[in-house]
């Protein structure tokens, strides 16, 4: 299994797919049957990709705080280890 911080790297393509993957099943009427995991894992994502979202927006405009950028690296870290596990236990299943 790949260390965390590989995951750490690609977290923001991750998180991406993560949505993506939820709203494919999402138009064809397919979301009731997501994990509660995966529902679990897309909450995380999402809540990194708007952390992200503000830092980047702060950085633009030369306002950011030090909140802003805690507060994209602990949404990165925790979409991170969420993915990992998910990721793992998948794998394991398989």
């Amino acid at each position: 299994m790949p260390p965390l911080a590989e995951y750490l790297e690609r977290a923001d393509d991750l998180a991406q797919q993560v949505v993506d993957t939820w709203e494919t099943n999402a138009q064809v009427g397919k979301s009731a049957f997501l994990t509660t995991r995966f529902k679990a894992l897309v909450d995380k994502a999402c809540l990194y990709k708007n952390a992200r979202r503000l830092a980047d927006n702060h950085r633009k405009h030369n306002v950011l705080s030090e909140h802003d950028e805690a507060g994209e690296k602990l949404t990165r870290e925790l979409f991170a280890l969420a993915y990992k596990a998910y990721y793992e236990r998948h794998a394991a299943m398989s």
